[in-house]
């Protein structure tokens, strides 16, 4: 009966002591199964209007060589100095591989943001041994948790999409 009740405190006791060291991470992890409390919207399109606040053309699917663009608009207002801009590509299995993460300053009183890259600047940042034809990418916007993301692909322009290339040159 001691050995049962001797145990037992050892398990307590091991658990609490594992609770103490490792609570940021069981803490994190608890935190990234909660759904995101979507504070903001994402926009996708291939252009901005004048104004910078809204997306023109809206799409979630590009041809490589095109730009796109993306509008995160506050529901009420940034609220933060701070957000975390986090990107992912996504595999076919739903897999999110991380390709960056970076820290932006915005202003609380922001009540949307706005960006314009080519499709390029994202195809270069796939790993080497993802699909030839097409990637998807996911964008997350995070406080403390995320507030807002979006998904979208980028697809290899086929060869009717190219432009014709001059002829080649006569062997000699």
């Amino acid at each position: 009966m001691k050995t049962g009740r001797g145990v037992a405190l050892a398990v307590v006791v091991l658990l609490g002591i594992g609770t103490v060291i490792f609570h940021q991470e069981v803490s994190e992890f608890i935190h990234s199964m909660r759904p995101y409390s979507a504070e903001a919207t994402l926009s996708f399109g291939k252009g901005l209007d004048p104004s910078g606040r809204f997306v023109v053309n809206p799409t979630t699917t590009f041809s490589l060589g095109e730009n796109i663009a993306w509008v995160l608009q506050f529901k009420k207002n940034a609220g933060v100095k701070e957000l975390i801009v986090v990107l992912y590509e996504v595999t076919t299995d739903g897999r999110e591989i991380l390709l960056d993460r970076n820290k932006m300053t915005v202003e609380p009183t922001d009540t949307g943001l706005y960006n314009f890259a080519t499709t390029q600047a994202f195809w270069g940042l796939s790993p080497k041994e993802m699909s030839a034809d097409h990637h998807t990418y996911r964008i997350k916007y995070l406080k403390k948790q995320v507030i807002a993301q979006g998904d979208f692909t980028i697809m290899m322009a086929t060869r009717r999409d190219q432009p014709l290339s001059e002829s080649p040159p006569n062997p000699p």
